[in-house]
C-alpha cells in the first residue's frame, strides 16, 4: 500500500511541476496558442489522472483510492476554470469504463470526479483559483470524495481506518506539491525581477540600451512589415540642471519617462533611455507618415504641459525629436540609430523644439 501511494504522489508531483513549469507567469498571454491552452491543462492532468487509477491503492475488490480528485484542483490552478472540467470529464468516463464489467461502484466514482470538475470549474469562473484559495477547493473535493467512500465501504463492509488513510494521503500531496508550488513561483519571480533589473534603465524604469538593441534585433529579424525609431533628446537640458539641479534633472527625466510610457503602450510599442537625456522609440508597423505624426505628438504634448517637480516649481522643457523608419533608412541597428540622430540633429540645428523624419531631410 505505501508503495502505490508513493507512486501515486510521484505522478501527482511530476503533472504539477511540468505543467507549471511552461505556463509560469504567463500562461494565456506570452503561450502561442492562448485559446486552447486551459484544454491543453485539462487534457494532460486528464491523461495524469487515468496514470494516477492505473497505480491507485486497491482497498476492496471494488473500491480503489488515488490523488485524481487533487489534480483537478491543479489543473483549475494551471488552466482555469474549463480544465477541472475538461479533466473532470476524462478521468471521471475513464473511471466509468475501466472495467469491461459495469459496477456500481465505478460509475459512482467516475460520476464523482465529473461532478467534482464542473463544480470546481463553476465556481472558478466567479473566484478565480490561486494559490492562496486553493485549499477551499481541495477541502471541497476531499469531503466530497470522502462521503462517496464512506457510502461505498458501507455497502461493501469497508472499514474507516481505511477512509482516515485516504484523508492523509491526500491532505499530505496536496499541501506538499502546492508548498513546491509556491517555492517555485517565488524563484520565478525573483528571476524575473534579475532579468528586469537587467534591462530596465535605473532611474526612469524604461527600458534601457541593451534591451533597445535586442528589440530592435528582433524587429529586424522577424518584421514584414515597416517600423519606425523615434530619437528624443531633451533641450538644453544642461541649463535645466545648472538653474534647477541635478535631483530635479532626474525628476524631470522620470516624469518624461512616464508620459512616454503613457503615449506608447507596451502594445503599440517600445520605450528606451539610451543615455543622458536622450530616449529612443520603437513603434512597429508604423510606416514613415505615421512615425512622423507620432513624433509631432509627443512633442506638442510635451511643450504644453509643464513638469511639476520638488519644492512646487514648474519647469518647461521642449524636445528635439528625429525619426526613421525600416526599412527604408536602414537595415541594421546602427544605420537606423544613425538616421534617427541625424534627423534628431537637423532639429536641433534649426531651432529645436522640432520634428524631423530622416527621410526629409537633406544630407
Amino acid at each position: 500500500m505505501l508503495l502505490e501511494l508513493l507512486i501515486n504522489f510521484c505522478i501527482l508531483f511530476t503533472f504539477a511541476v511540468l505543467s507549471y513549469w511552461p505556463f509560469q507567469d504567463a500562461a494565456g498571454s506570452t503561450y502561442p496558442f492562448a485559446k486552447t491552452h486551459p484544454y491543453i491543462i485539462g487534457i494532460i492532468a486528464g491523461f495524469a489522472g487515468f496514470v494516477l487509477m492505473q497505480t491507485s491503492v486497491q482497498l476492496s475488490d471494488t473500491i480503489k483510492v488515488d490523488a485524481r480528485h487533487v489534480i483537478i484542483i491543479f489543473a483549475g490552478i494551471f488552466g482555469g476554470p474549463i480544465a477541472p472540467i475538461v479533466t473532470g470529464f476524462i478521468i471521471g468516463l475513464t473511471r466509468m469504463l475501466m472495467y469491461d464489467v459495469f459496477t456500481t461502484s465505478g460509475f459512482l466514482a467516475g460520476l464523482n470526479v465529473i461532478i467534482l470538475g464542473i463544480v470546481i470549474g463553476a465556481f472558478s469562473f466567479k473566484y478565480p483559483m490561486t494559490f492562496k484559495n486553493a485549499p477551499y477547493y481541495f477541502y471541497y473535493a476531499t469531503a466530497q470524495t470522502v462521503l462517496l467512500i464512506s457510502y461505498l465501504f458501507y455497502q461493501y463492509s469497508g472499514t474507516l481506518l481505511q477512509v482516515v488513510y485516504f484523508i492523509l494521503f491526500s491532505t499530505f500531496s496536496f499541501f506538499m506539491v502546492l508548498f513546491i508550488l509556491i517555492e517555485l513561483s517565488e524563484h520565478f519571480k525573483k528571476i524575473r525581477h534579475t532579468e528586469l533589473l537587467a534591462e530596465t534603465d535605473y532611474l526612469t524604469g524604461v527600458y534601457n540600451n541593451r534591451k533597445f538593441e535586442q528589440l530592435t534585433r528582433t524587429f529586424i529579424t522577424h518584421s514584414t512589415k515597416p517600423f519606425c525609431m523615434i530619437s528624443i533628446d531633451i533641450d538644453h537640458f544642461k541649463k535645466v540642471n545648472d538653474v534647477y539641479g541635478h535631483p530635479v534633472g532626474d525628476e524631470i527625466l522620470k516624469e518624461l519617462g512616464e508620459r512616454l510610457k503613457n503615449l506608447v503602450s507596451p502594445k503599440e510599442g517600445h520605450v528606451t533611455r539610451s543615455g543622458g537625456e536622450q530616449f529612443v522609440l520603437l513603434i512597429p508597423n508604423f510606416p514613415p507618415a505615421m512615425g512622423l505624426d507620432l513624433g509631432e505628438q509627443i512633442r506638442s504634448s510635451v511643450a504644453r504641459s509643464s513638469f511639476n517637480v520638488s519644492n512646487n516649481q514648474e519647469v518647461s522643457i521642449t524636445l528635439s525629436v528625429g525619426v526613421s523608419s525600416y526599412p527604408d533608412n536602414g537595415s541594421t541597428i546602427h544605420e537606423l540609430y544613425s538616421a534617427a540622430d541625424t534627423a534628431l540633429y537637423e532639429a536641433k540645428a534649426t531651432g529645436r523644439n522640432r520634428v524631423f523624419h530622416y527621410t526629409n531631410i537633406k544630407v
